[in-house]
């Protein structure tokens, strides 16, 4: 008896939860956006990879229609010193204020994006090179997915 109790409600639940309608926000709508114009201040590479990476994400026949205005920054600060004074370490943030419009809207809404990593110095010049640009590189995407979150759910509160 209390095994049929148990998968009697096991179904009830499962039939309840699977009928209620909910839609799971990140597969809602996925990326029902789209840019008429991008105005890019601040870092240049950073700035270039942002627009070209949400350009393409946007939906051409969208009925969103963003306007955006992104100002990057990156400051590379020293994070560690050895006892020779020799850096160890640097430290890179990144500082992104997104302002945007909704075409049909009255208004300008304004959030800011900051992202931080360290990585390592290397014997050789070129090995530091590349752990920061594979940093940059982790850090931009990182911010831009969180850019298109807030579109997303700009469009979606709507």
């Amino acid at each position: 008896m209390n095994k049929i109790l148990k998968l009697f409600t096991i179904f009830l639940s499962c039939s309840l939860f699977l009928s209620c309608g909910y839609k799971v926000v990140n597969k809602m709508n996925k990326n029902d956006y789209s840019i008429s114009e991008i105005t890019t201040t601040g870092a240049p590479r950073i700035s270039f990879i942002i627009k070209n990476r949400l350009l393409y994400t946007s939906s051409k026949e969208s009925k969103n229609i963003f306007n955006l205005s992104i100002n990057t920054n990156k400051k590379r600060i020293v994070k560690n010193k050895n006892i020779k004074n020799e850096v160890t370490d640097y430290e890179l943030v990144i500082d992104t204020q997104v302002k945007y419009t909704l075409l049909g809207e009255i208004g300008e809404t304004k959030f800011s994006i900051n992202k931080s990593g360290s990585y390592k110095v290397s014997d050789q010049r070129i090995n530091t090179i590349n752990n920061e640009k594979r940093l940059l590189e982790t850090l931009t995407n990182n911010i831009i997915n969180q850019i298109i979150a807030r579109l997303n759910k700009k469009i979606n509160d709507n």
